[in-house]
C-alpha cells in the first residue's frame, strides 16, 4: 500500500476520505454479503489494485480496477471511486451518474460523505449542458461527436460537457446533415434537424453549419436545377417549342405516309383504267377513282409538306429559346441575342453569340 504522506501529496483530501471510506466497506461489509469467499478476495485485489492506480495517477487503470471489483461484488462504495475516476479523465457526464447512483443506492451512507458528494455533483453539473434534438424523420441515426450514435425520435436530453460538439443525422436515401453546436456548461441548447428525401436541408437557428464558406466571401455553390443540359436550365419555352416540334414532325409524318397511299391507289387506278381485260364501265371507274386518289395524294403531300416545314422553324426556336432564355439573372443577358439584318437584297434575322 502506499504510504500516508505521499498519498495526501498525490490525491486530494475529497478523494482521499472517499477511497479511506470504500475501502473500509470492502473490508468489514463484503465478508457478509451473498459473494463466496473466492469473490470477494478477487474483489478485494481488484480495488486494492484501484486504489494503487488511482495514487500514481493512472486514473483509466484505476477505473478499469474498480469497475471488476465492482462486477465481481457489487456495492454502491465502488461507485464513489468510479465517478472519482471520470472526473479526473474529463468525464463529467459518467462522473455524476454513478455520484447519483450513490446517493440512491446507500441510503445509509455517512452524512458527511453525503454532503461532499453533493457539492461534487453540484460542481460538475457546471461543467455540464444539455442538447434537445428534435430530428426528421424517425429512425434517421444521430451521431455525436463521432462515437455516440442514437436513434431518432430520442426524448430525452442528451448531457454533454461544456464545448464543441459535432452532430451528424443520416438516413438511407435521404443523405446527412452536419452541425457544429457550442454548448455552455450549465446550458441548454435544441436543435431541429430535418432530412427531405434527396436534398440537404438548410441550417437551423441555433447551429451552424460544421462546413465554413469560402475565405474570398462567395456564396457556396448551390445544387444544380434538376432540368439542365450543359450548364443551363431548360425553361418553359424551351418545352413548349421543343414539344411542338415532336408534334409537327409526328402529325407531318403521319400525313406523309397517308399521301404515299393516296399516290398508291392513284397508280393502280392507273393500271386498271387500261386493263382491256375489264370492262368499259370498270375501266371508268378505275378513272374516277384515280382522279379522287390523285387529288388526295396532292392535297395530303401539301399538308405534309407545310407541317413539315413549321417543324423545322420550330426546331430552329427550341434552339434560339434554349440559347437566349434562362431563370437567373445572367441567363437573362443570354450569350445568344437575335438581331435583325437587312440588305439591298434581302432582310431577316441573325442569330449572333458563343455557343
Amino acid at each position: 500500500m502506499l504510504s500516508a504522506d505521499r498519498i495526501r501529496k498525490e490525491i486530494p483530501m475529497r478523494a482521499l476520505l472517499l477511497l479511506s471510506a470504500l475501502h473500509f466497506s470492502l473490508s468489514v461489509l463484503l465478508p457478509v454479503s451473498p459473494a463466496s469467499a473466492q469473490d470477494r478476495d478477487a474483489a478485494r485485489v481488484a480495488f486494492q489494485a484501484g486504489v494503487a492506480a488511482y495514487g500514481d495517477g493512472r486514473y483509466a487503470d484505476a477505473l478499469e480496477s474498480f469497475q471488476d471489483a465492482y462486477r465481481i461484488a457489487p456495492h454502491p462504495s465502488v461507485r464513489v471511486n468510479m465517478a472519482n475516476c471520470y472526473e479526473q479523465l474529463g468525464r463529467p457526464v459518467e462522473a455524476v451518474d454513478h455520484f447519483e447512483r450513490f446517493l440512491i443506492e446507500a441510503s445509509d451512507a455517512d452524512p458527511a460523505q453525503s454532503r461532499e458528494i453533493r457539492a461534487a455533483i453540484t460542481r460538475l453539473r457546471a461543467t455540464i449542458g444539455e442538447i434537445f434534438l428534435r430530428v426528421e424523420p424517425e429512425g434517421a441515426t444521430v451521431t455525436i461527436d463521432g462515437t455516440t450514435t442514437l436513434r431518432a425520435p430520442i426524448l430525452d436530453a442528451v448531457k454533454l460537457v461544456a464545448g464543441t460538439h459535432h452532430i451528424e443525422v443520416s438516413l438511407a436515401g435521404f443523405g446527412s446533415v452536419e452541425r457544429r453546436v457550442e454548448l455552455a456548461g450549465g446550458g441548454r441548447e435544441e436543435v431541429r434537424i430535418t432530412l427531405t428525401a434527396g436534398t440537404t436541408p438548410m441550417p437551423v437557428a441555433g447551429a451552424d453549419p460544421v462546413a465554413d464558406p469560402p475565405e474570398d466571401g462567395t456564396p457556396p455553390p448551390r445544387d444544380p436545377p434538376p432540368a439542365e443540359r450543359d450548364g443551363r436550365r431548360i425553361t418553359t419555352p424551351v418545352w413548349i417549342a421543343g414539344g411542338a416540334t415532336v408534334a409537327l414532325g409526328v402529325t407531318a409524318l403521319v400525313v406523309g405516309i397517308l399521301a404515299l397511299g393516296a399516290d398508291s391507289d392513284f397508280e393502280q387506278a392507273v393500271i386498271d383504267s387500261n386493263d382491256p381485260s375489264l370492262s368499259p364501265a370498270d375501266r371508268a371507274a378505275a378513272r374516277a377513282d384515280g382522279l379522287d386518289a390523285e387529288d388526295r395524294a396532292s392535297r395530303r403531300a401539301l399538308v405534309a409538306d407545310i407541317l413539315g416545314g413549321a417543324a423545322v422553324a420550330a426546331a430552329a426556336a427550341t434552339v434560339v429559346l434554349f440559347f437566349v432564355t434562362g431563370d437567373d439573372d445572367e441567363d437573362r443577358y443570354a450569350r445568344a441575342r437575335l438581331r435583325p439584318i437587312a440588305t439591298h437584297q434581302s432582310a431577316g434575322l441573325s442569330l449572333q453569340g458563343a455557343f
